[in-house]
């Protein structure tokens, strides 16, 4: 048997731990009478398992809170067995984790966990997001009456958006005092998340703000942005409270109006 198969066959026992049980393949590894081979392969396929679990843990570290150790080990060696890591990068092997959460539910869990760990996901990938200065407030006066209507805002890389069914950045909040999580509260909600300096946020919009940033994002003109407020009593202050936050936190890398 070749290099490679031999490769093949060890990379097939450290991942489906049922092949060492049912001694597939063993008969190419040396054992001993104090250590005979099915032990041995067993060490170096759970250190294997082990390995990826702290990796997973470091990527979603307050999953791992909100399980506990035991629970959290049960739950990532079943995501591993079936999504084995593919990808010379060990920090790509969560990346199936929030669609295995979606996909496998569990009574026994709690039903926010995989938006707690989407919201862990998109921090980490904010937080890798290319670097964009951005501009202030004072650019909106800059623009003038005549080309306020029809200008883009250009928000930075490391911004999104996103929805979740569950109330995640209670339990995310709760997680981080150290605190009894409360119980999973089902509520649609939108959450931004954006890097600032080297410090990540994330800050739960009001519909309406949410709506205002994802036409932004789109690339809609200020006046269909603005639109969305066009309810209330005072319209264009409402807007301007909205934007001004934006260019406060440093969302807004240009204005154009092209």
């Amino acid at each position: 048997m070749s290099l490679a198969q031999t490769q093949t066959v060890f990379f097939a026992l450290m991942t489906e731990p049922e092949k060492i049980r049912q001694r597939e393949g063993l008969e190419l590894f040396v054992g001993t009478a104090e250590l005979p081979a099915e032990e041995r392969v067993q060490i170096y396929a759970n250190m294997y398992l082990w390995r990826l679990v702290d990796a997973l843990r470091n990527e979603f570290p307050k999953l791992a809170a909100a399980l506990g150790d035991e629970s959290f080990l049960v739950l990532m060696e079943r995501y591993l067995r079936r999504h084995p890591s593919e990808h010379p990068d060990v920090g790509q092997v969560g990346r199936r984790l929030v669609r295995f959460l979606r996909e496998h539910p569990d009574s026994k869990r709690r039903a926010d966990l995989a938006d707690l760990a989407e919201l862990e996901q998109v921090r980490s990938q904010v937080f890798l997001e290319a670097d964009a200065e951005p501009i202030e407030a004072s650019a909106i006066a800059a623009l003038g009456p005549a080309n306020f209507a029809r200008a883009r805002l250009r928000l930075v890389p490391a911004l999104q958006l996103r929805h979740f069914e569950y109330e995640v950045a209670l339990l995310w909040r709760s997680l981080d005092d150290e605190q009894p999580p409360p119980p999973p509260q089902r509520s649609a909600n939108e959450v931004a998340i954006w890097r600032k300096g080297f410090s990540v946020f994330h800050v739960v919009l009001t519909m309406e703000e949410a709506e205002a940033l994802r036409r932004a994002m789109q690339g809609a003109p200020l006046e269909e942005v603005c639109a969305v407020y066009s309810h209330h009593d005072l319209p264009a202050h409402a807007a301007f409270a909205a934007l001004s936050s934006w260019f406060a936190e440093g969302w807004v890398a240009a204005l154009e109006t092209d």
